[in-house]
């Protein structure tokens, strides 16, 4: 699921899109950033999935600034390959290390550099085929010769005099935006790549019978090329460049799970590949989406099936639009029975994320994990969490929910306590509780307001499940907002009454309990599942979800 903050999104809104309104993407081309700030790598492992069958060996290059790759060489026949920081390191199995081991191989950070540069790769090889254990650098638009491995200035340059000094070759150091690569496992380098950080070393992998290569880093199995990002030293970031396409095949299954119908996948792999095209805010890191629910998940093409991939295949191409841009497609698990308009979860307006009672979750509720939840929370509970917010009103003796939206869940949460009260509004209403989602109530009081039916004796505590018959005896779900139910009485046709919630008496212990999962914002994932059983195609769950969107 994807939860979302609206300070990090809803800025971006109309300032993500290319002029076109098609992508903020070169070439379809997507970086998605694997391993980056903290989670930066010392040493990073490639391994083709299959070199007998799907891919052998790679090719050593960069992406250019319109995200075209650059090889810049021939392809190695090595299918294990590791890149590290530039450097002392020794490996053992196939981790490495930085400095020197007792075991295992080492590789030094110093060598000798032959005096000439070379325009192209071939060249550089014909110098380098006159010495045992040469292996080429690129150095930013030119080919270089390195010879030797020294752990130290020291031992580089007693082997450049007995190489015959200055006039032969020059000693070079670790560079703190050089990256080496090796054969995994040994000292053996098969290239070395320094730009200054202007450009970052990337690795394709090679197919054989036409068949697309697929990658293994980290234990998961990815399309595309890798790149390594070592701008101003420090570990290595590590970004899958891939196809918006194979992206997608790889993020859907992992949403939404590969076992639900087939329209309810394609809505999402249309979310999915919408929320990618016009993200830019990881740009300053040097890529546009990360894999975790910051922005959507993504990991590659284990959990994917014929089904996903379908999905995703049969809507190749085809994005959210509205006012002629990309629309920000947010989705979440389950709404508990009604969506919310984006202003009154984050106070901003959205024009196609409007709130509406959602009557298709009703169907598939019995087999959502915690669809129904509740949780108690002392008064002292409570106390702490207002003082992780820095807010202090003393013992808390009462809390109620002082506001609904039209569609019957919490804008607003009020804390009573001794010194004072407190009103939380919004998203931050399940926030400072630490709840699933915002459609909620406390105590015994329902949360949505109550419609009476044949007077007062007789009342429906939401629309949620309700139905209607139309004049030819049709029978549906009842869809519309809530704010807007009508009946026909004896006396024409009226809105439904509403009565609204009484404020809970004060206690010592606070029952919380709600539906649904997530903020509520654009399409419920559970709702997508239910509307693709009763038969309704992607493009009709889209546009339950998302008001006045184009899909294209």
């Amino acid at each position: 699921m994807k939860y979302l903050l609206k300070t990090l999104i809803l800025g971006l809104l109309l300032s993500c899109v290319c002029a076109a309104g098609a992508s903020a993407l070169d070439n379809d081309m997507l970086k998605v950033g694997i391993k980056y700030g903290d989670e930066a790598m010392f040493s990073a492992n490639l391994q083709n999935y299959n070199d007998s069958v799907a891919g052998l060996g790679y090719t050593f290059g960069y992406f250019d600034s319109g995200r075209v790759y650059v090889p810049l060489g021939p392809a190695t026949q090595e299918y294990k390959v590791t890149v590290t920081v530039d450097g002392n390191f020794y490996t053992t199995g196939s981790a490495c290390y930085p400095g020197t081991g007792s075991a295992g191989a080492t590789v030094g950070g110093w060598h000798l550099q032959l005096l000439d540069v070379y325009a192209t790769y071939e060249e550089a090889m014909d110098a380098a085929a006159r010495y045992d254990g040469a292996h080429i650098a690129y150095l930013m638009n030119a080919y270089a010769v390195r010879v030797g491995q020294y752990a130290s200035q020291a031992e580089a340059d007693a082997a450049l005099a007995a190489w015959g000094g200055a006039d032969a070759a020059q000693v070079v150091a670790p560079s703190s935006t050089g990256v080496v690569v090796t054969v995994t496992g040994t000292d053996r380098v098969l290239f070395y790549f320094d730009c200054g950080g202007l450009r970052s070393l990337a690795i394709q992998p090679q197919s054989v019978n036409g068949e697309k290569p697929v990658t293994w880093f980290r234990g998961y199995r990815y399309y595309g090329s890798f790149e390594y990002q070592r701008v101003t030293g420090g570990n290595l970031g590590v970004v899958n460049v891939v196809n918006i396409e194979d992206y997608t095949k790889g993020s859907v299954p992992w949403e939404i799970g590969n076992d639900k119908p087939l329209e309810a996948i394609k809505a999402q792999a249309v979310c999915a590949r919408t929320y990618a095209a016009r993200q830019t805010r990881h740009r300053s890191q040097g890529f546009d989406v990360c894999t975790t629910v910051d922005c959507q998940v993504y990991q590659g093409v284990a959990a994917s099936n014929a089904v996903t991939d379908r999905a995703v295949e049969e809507t190749a191409g085809i994005y959210m639009y509205y006012d002629g841009t990309l629309a920000e497609a947010f989705y979440y698990s389950s709404n508990g029975g009604a969506s919310e308009d984006a202003a009154n979860v984050w106070n901003d307006e959205v024009g196609y994320c409007k709130g509406k009672i959602d009557p298709y979750e009703a169907y598939v509720a019995s087999r959502i994990s915690k669809y129904e939840w509740s949780t108690t929370f002392t008064a002292a509970e409570l106390k702490t969490r207002l003082a992780a917010r820095g807010v202090d009103i003393g013992t808390v003796k009462n809390l109620y929910v002082s506001e609904f939206t039209p569609t019957g869940n919490v804008c607003a949460l009020t804390f009573v306590g001794t010194s004072g009260s407190k009103t939380f509004y919004r998203e931050n209403c399940r926030l400072v509780l630490g709840l699933r989602s915002m459609r909620f109530h406390i105590g015994d009081v329902t949360a949505s307001e109550t419609f009476c039916v044949n007077d007062a004796g007789n009342t429906l505590g939401t629309l949620h499940g309700a139905y209607t018959i139309s004049g030819n005896g049709v029978r549906s779900p009842y869809a519309a907002d809530a704010s807007e139910a009508y009946v026909i009485t004896s006396e024409g046709v009226s809105k439904l009454e509403r009565e609204r919630n009484a404020v809970p008496a004060a206690s010592d212990t606070f029952t919380v309990s709600g539906s649904g999962w997530g903020h509520n914002v654009g399409m419920s994932q559970w709702g997508a599942t239910a509307m693709a059983e009763l038969g309704f195609g992607y493009r009709d769950i889209l546009e339950f979800y998302y008001t006045g969107i184009e899909i294209r």
